[in-house]
């Protein structure tokens, strides 16, 4: 483990719309986001945002967990989120982990 080195492969995240939240969070979770100007907090309950955009809850839950550094911006550069099982990533040959 070295900690500067990218060693990362592409991540294809398929049926993206399919996720299950545990708990009550799709009620309780809100993802929120500020402008910087007076007022401008902006913010969105998770039921909505799955519903609207599921990509972009996988995104933001993903961007969580990696480290805010180059690594961690090239790691996200790699990663694919789809809404459903249709890409177009079949020349690359992806394969299928499943936990």
């Amino acid at each position: 483990f070295t900690p500067h080195m990218d060693c990362g492969d592409h991540v294809i995240i398929i049926n993206a719309k399919d996720v299950v939240l545990t708990g009550r969070k799709l009620e309780q979770k809100y993802y929120r986001h500020h402008s910087g100007w007076v007022g401008g907090l902006k913010e969105i309950q998770y039921k909505n945002l799955m519903s609207s955009n599921p990509e972009k809850a996988i995104t933001l839950a993903v961007k969580g967990m990696v480290l805010d550094t180059v690594v961690g911006r090239d790691a996200m550069r790699r990663l694919r989120v789809y809404r459903d099982d249709q890409h177009t990533h079949e020349a690359q040959k992806p394969e299928a982990i499943s936990l």
